[in-house]
């Protein structure tokens, strides 16, 4: 009787899950470049891990181009730009078009289930802080007018995936809060650097979402954040389409 299914199980280095939450960190845009990440101690306190094991995964990270490790007094961790090789870029999207595809359906699906949850479970205090959201993120799009900037692109990333992590949270279901967060951070990780500029309706659509889940509406919101994701993937068609 064969179990074809089953296969060897490997035991995961405890630096590994190190890396995978402070990666996770970094792609959502919780820490950006030029921060400093808590010091060793704090980390490893944190994430109640030896400073031996935060050691071993900050190197990992360092080897990516992720961080800048300094030793010593004054030392620490810093977060690095990434570097943004178009070519490569392009070549790595082309190549997995069917999975961004997959990827926006899967967003498609869980995003505008959690939204319309959340119109029915969602707080006033929730609620004030996605609009504290809305207006950071508009005036991040003020400010890249005048000033174009691809740190000021990251910025506004960072907002709008706090910003639908929010939306999710407020759903009170902790499954696909976790599953808007992995799918958001698939999407984002190829994709993110292909846009270098905002455009200056880049908060519309959120906007119409939050008054929606606001008035409780639930059959809105899940429309507006289908229109949303929607919107995103021509635009990331448009770019394949010229490349």
């Amino acid at each position: 009787m064969t179990h074809s299914h089953l296969g060897p199980v490997r035991q995961i280095a405890a630096h590994e899950l190190v890396v995978d939450q402070l990666r996770r960190s970094l792609n959502q845009g919780q820490f950006r470049p030029g921060d400093r990440l808590p010091s060793e101690r704090e980390l490893a306190e944190i994430l109640q891990v030896s400073r031996t094991t935060v050691r071993s995964a900050a190197a990992v990270l360092e080897s990516e181009g992720r961080l800048s490790v300094r030793r010593g007094r004054g030392g620490g961790f810093t977060v690095l730009e990434p570097d943004h090789d178009a070519a490569a870029t392009q070549r790595e999207i082309h190549a997995n078009r069917r999975a961004l595809r997959d990827l926006f359906d899967l967003r498609l699906v869980i995003e505008t289930g959690a939204v319309a949850l959340a119109t029915q479970r969602r707080t006033d205090d929730e609620l004030a802080i996605l609009e504290h959201l809305l207006g950071r993120m508009q005036r991040v799009i003020r400010e890249e007018r005048r000033h174009p900037s691809t740190t000021l692109v990251r910025e506004f990333q960072a907002l709008d995936n706090e910003f639908h992590l929010g939306l999710a949270r407020c759903s009170r279901n902790e499954h696909l809060v976790e599953q808007v967060e992995l799918a958001r951070q698939a999407m984002w990780r190829p994709v993110g650097s292909v846009f270098r500029h905002l455009e200056a309706n880049a908060n519309d659509l959120h906007a119409d979402i939050l008054h929606a889940v606001r008035e409780g509406d639930a059959a809105a919101a899940a429309s507006l954040m289908a229109e949303h994701i929607d919107a995103t993937r021509r635009t990331l068609d448009s770019w394949l389409e010229r490349t």
